[in-house]
């Protein structure tokens, strides 16, 4: 008797759980809803950012291109699927003269869930960039494919002004370091030669760049480039640092007090 009356309780609970499993309503995905675009972009310190601000300083290229992220929030498709970046108010920068914009990439490519724009900066067609900094303003808007969520705004800042204050680490060994008085045409020529040495010995020079940034930027006073890789940048930037600005700006290479006059380096 008690073994029918457990095997009863069996059967009730049984009968409740397969009751509920038919009353549960499951939300299934609607195939047919438009899914989501959004921009995401990561800088160079892993933080989503919403602006890029470049100035070319130093650097020796002509253009300098930032590559936007925008991502899918939802289903992939069989199709590519477009999407717009529209200019926005406060754009000061002229399409084909300070930018260009990848539009052929302007999609989530089918089966895919984010595609990559490129907007590339031009450097050489407006002499303004030497005196002032242009931005660009992008809205990514809703298609007939996707609706926006999230981020849907980036703007992009750049400008040629050239650095006419010495960075600290150049002016903070001056005395010790044989460096000369700093123009920005030798800061150039330090860096052009500097980086030549990417394909001889780029093991040292993507340690110096880990540690100090492209073009140091974050090098500081004391502890800069010029304190900790002597012996490297003696041998492979600084003599030939010297003969170039021997050759074209031999003032520079008399110091005012109370510096002293600077000396050739010496190979180690």
């Amino acid at each position: 008797m008690k073994r029918l009356h457990i095997k009863l309780l069996l059967g009730t609970a049984l009968a409740f759980a397969l009751s509920a499993c038919e009353q549960t309503d499951y939300q299934l995905y609607d195939t047919t809803q438009k899914d989501y675009a959004y921009i995401e972009y990561i800088d160079e310190n892993d933080q989503e950012a919403t602006s890029v601000n470049y100035n070319y300083g130093f650097d020796t290229r002509t253009s300098y291109t930032v590559s936007l992220p925008v991502k899918l929030m939802g289903m992939t498709a069989d199709h590519d699927r477009p999407f717009t970046l529209e200019v926005a108010d406060g754009t000061t920068m002229q399409e084909g003269v300070h930018y260009t914009i990848d539009h052929d990439a302007m999609h989530i490519p089918a089966g895919g869930v984010e595609t990559t724009v490129d907007i590339t900066l031009l450097r050489e067609n407006d002499p303004q960039l030497l005196e002032r900094e242009f931005t660009l303003k992008l809205r990514l808007v809703p298609s007939e494919d996707l609706n926006v969520v999230g981020r849907d705004t980036f703007s992009i800042t750049y400008s040629d002004i050239h650095p006419e204050v010495a960075p600290e680490w150049w002016t903070a060994g001056i005395q010790t370091y044989s460096i000369c008085q700093y123009r920005y045409e030798t800061a150039v020529k330090f860096f052009e030669l500097f980086y030549a040495m990417e394909e001889v010995n780029p093991t040292v020079v993507h340690e110096m760049t880990d540690r100090y940034g492209d073009y140091f930027v974050n090098a500081v006073s004391m502890q800069g480039p010029l304190a900790m890789y002597l012996p490297f940048l003696n041998k492979y930037v600084l003599i030939d640092l010297w003969d170039w600005v021997n050759e074209n700006y031999p003032e520079d290479l008399v110091l005012v007090p109370p510096f002293i006059s600077w000396q050739r380096p010496t190979s180690f």
